[in-house]
């Protein structure tokens, strides 16, 4: 039985050279290439739903489709999850930062994260030979990432990164509580929790949000 596999990258290129790079799986596989969340939904849940799909690779970062409320591959592979739970899925990403890495990893568990500029195409295979035999997979400078911020993650927990994230979105803190079931004053108070780590006491949210970004939060 051939080993049925999506690709997923707005970049017909990349596609391309995945398809030549998997060329060396040690199983025989099917491989059907899609440029662009708006078709890979479509081929997911309108062209093939009951389709198997084994293992997918997708970029993080694509263009929106607004239609589902898509707006990167993270969306994409939360519904992949839930209509096939056994499917590995493989992220490969340019946008390596904490919050997100985070984010994809609690909410998606992917058998494989890999930060592109770590990605030799010649190593796909062997990537891809490992997850499908049963390994978890991260790249240097995703585990890097990990390894650098695990103090800093310690400290500001789940509902610390939300605020940030909200604040980053321009969402007013007056409109939070719904957003986080919090009380206007819980939410202060770890704003407040937050200025102090970020060593902004005295600052704005823009203040948070440019700490923020150095050092790779947002």
């Amino acid at each position: 039985m051939s080993l049925e596999i999506l690709l997923v990258d707005d970049h017909i290129m990349i596609t391309d050279c995945y398809k030549m790079a998997l060329t060396d799986l040690e199983i025989s596989t099917r491989i059907t290439s899609t440029n662009s969340l708006e078709n890979a939904y479509k081929f997911i849940f309108d062209k093939a739903p009951d389709v198997r799909i084994d293992l997918v690779i997708l970029d993080l970062s694509m263009p929106e489709y607004p239609e589902k409320n898509i707006k990167n591959g993270e969306d994409l592979a939360k519904l992949i999850r839930v209509k096939y739970p056994k499917t590995k899925i493989i992220f490969i990403t340019g946008y390596c930062n904490i919050i997100r890495l985070n984010s994809i990893i609690h909410d998606i568990n992917p058998e494989g994260l890999i930060e592109k500029s770590d990605l030799d195409f010649s190593s796909i295979s062997i990537i891809c030979n490992k997850i499908i035999a049963g390994e978890i997979y991260k790249s240097e400078r995703v585990k890097k990432t990990i390894e650098d911020f695990s103090t800093k993650e310690m400290f500001l927990d789940t509902i610390d990164r939300q605020i940030i994230i909200l604040i980053s979105q321009n969402t007013k803190t007056v409109n939070m509580p719904e957003l986080l079931n919090l009380s206007l004053s819980a939410i202060e108070k770890r704003k407040a929790k937050i200025k102090i780590y970020f060593g902004v006491e005295k600052g704005s949210d823009d203040a948070i949000i440019k700490k923020a970004k150095e050092i790779g939060f947002v």
